[in-house]
């Protein structure tokens, strides 16, 4: 594509390729599904430890009700995220 001698250059040149895609041969670890989902899944599971842990002052339940809320966040979310 060329231009007139005579115009202006243009303000807004070409952008570069799209940034954060992966580079060629090498996948994602993660989708961004999986992310999102493990991501809110690990927060309310610390949530439900530390609220367990307050209430009972039991550091075993408060890790199981903790691993608990997170399994069964994460497949709530599972099935509710598309």
């Amino acid at each position: 594509m060329s231009r007139d001698q005579h115009s202006p250059a243009s303000a807004h040149p070409d952008p570069p390729s799209t940034p954060g895609s992966a580079p060629e041969g090498k996948p994602a670890l993660l989708s961004q599904r999986t992310a999102l989902i493990l991501f809110i899944a690990v927060g309310v599971g610390i949530g439900f430890g530390v609220l367990t842990f307050f209430a009972e002052k039991s550091y075993p339940k408060a890790v199981l009700a903790g691993v608990l809320a997170a399994a069964g966040c994460t497949v709530g979310l599972h099935d509710l995220i598309d």
